[in-house]
């Protein structure tokens, strides 16, 4: 953790519980005893809207203490909901219900953090010797992931379908994304992942993209708000003002572009140009997109990511129990 997310977050105790996952306090009422548990991706630029939030003093404003825990990737995060260290959590759409399917992860979505924002890249190097310069010229070749179950997969997946190949074209291997840009080869010459991580490879000319996710899938939808469903049912008053939280940040980004990234810029540790440039690749947008998480849902189904026995026999009654968006509709506009 960064020293000034220690700082802004006021930390009086940071404890490693697991490989990936850092828990720390933000005190506002008693020292020991967290009101809820967030959950949130590393560095993840789709998710400016908590640290907006921190940094506003919106938690401690509404008297909420909050403890964060922070994850390498959203498969990581709903490990978390299942070990039962966090309550509510920012994460990607795919992994929330493709571990909700597969492990009866009991999660429901509440509102949405962003839309758009991943890139496949490719080596500088690979791309000016003409030797990757499409998504077909990835076929026998390998590409970093940040997870199997992230929305970078779909996103990977969905490009290949696009271009005519399926999965089992490329090898897929896990890193951390803050370990692709430098671990490209000419047998591993491509990756994708969230922002900042893309446009800060392109800042470092170490890489190119090769397609932007708003390119493959315009206004899909990425990371969203999901809450554990025992949480939700015995603190429905501390989800709405968490949710309240949430679209206030949200909108303030909107409105407050050039201090949004001011922000971002701080918590990244990079220079402005290339946050400056992942952030125009970011839609930040509370509303839920549903027809886009039906199209995943049917493409998890597609790609046989889905356990046979799990898969929802009526797929409309399920998205109506996996997502609640009341708490969100009935904001003031």
């Amino acid at each position: 953790m960064d020293r000034n997310e220690t700082v802004a977050v006021g930390v009086i105790v940071i404890i490693v519980i697991s490989i990936g996952v850092i828990v720390f306090w933000n005190p506002t009422t008693t020292p020991d005893v967290a009101d809820v548990r967030i959950g949130y991706l590393s560095k993840d630029l789709h998710q400016l809207a908590l640290r907006v939030a921190l940094e506003n003093g919106l938690f401690e404003r509404e008297n909420i203490t909050v403890e964060l825990v922070q994850f390498g990737n959203g498969a990581l995060e709903m490990d978390g909901f299942l070990a039962g260290q966090i309550d509510m959590g920012y994460l990607g759409a795919a992994p929330a219900m493709l571990k909700r399917i597969n492990q009866d992860i009991m999660i429901t979505i509440l509102a949405a953090v962003n839309l758009e924002g991943s890139a496949i890249m490719v080596s500088k190097a690979e791309y000016d010797a003409g030797h990757v310069t499409t998504i077909p010229d990835l076929v026998g070749k390998g590409v970093y992931q940040p997870g199997p179950s992230t929305v970078q997969n779909f996103l990977l997946r969905l490009a290949l379908n696009q271009s005519g190949l399926s999965y089992s074209n490329i090898t897929a291997n896990t890193i951390s994304p803050s370990l692709m840009a430098d671990s490209l080869t000419a047998e591993v010459p491509a990756f994708i992942s969230w922002e900042p991580f893309n446009a800060k490879a392109e800042y470092d000319n170490k890489s190119v993209a090769l397609a932007l996710s708003s390119d493959i899938w315009p206004r899909h939808p990425c990371c969203v708000i999901a809450s554990d469903n025992t949480f939700l049912s015995a603190h429905p008053d501390i989800v709405e003002k968490v949710l309240d939280i949430h679209v206030e940040a949200e909108q303030w980004i909107v409105n407050n572009t050039e201090e949004a990234i001011a922000i971002a810029t701080d918590w990244l540790e990079m220079d402005e140009t290339p946050v400056e440039n992942a952030f125009n690749r970011i839609i930040f947008d509370y509303n839920v997109n549903r027809t886009g998480l039906e199209m995943y849902l049917n493409f998890l189904i597609h790609e046989d990511q889905l356990e046979l026995s799990k898969i929802p026999a009526d797929t409309v009654a399920f998205l109506d129990g996996f997502i609640n968006t009341t708490y969100v509709d009935s904001l003031p506009l």
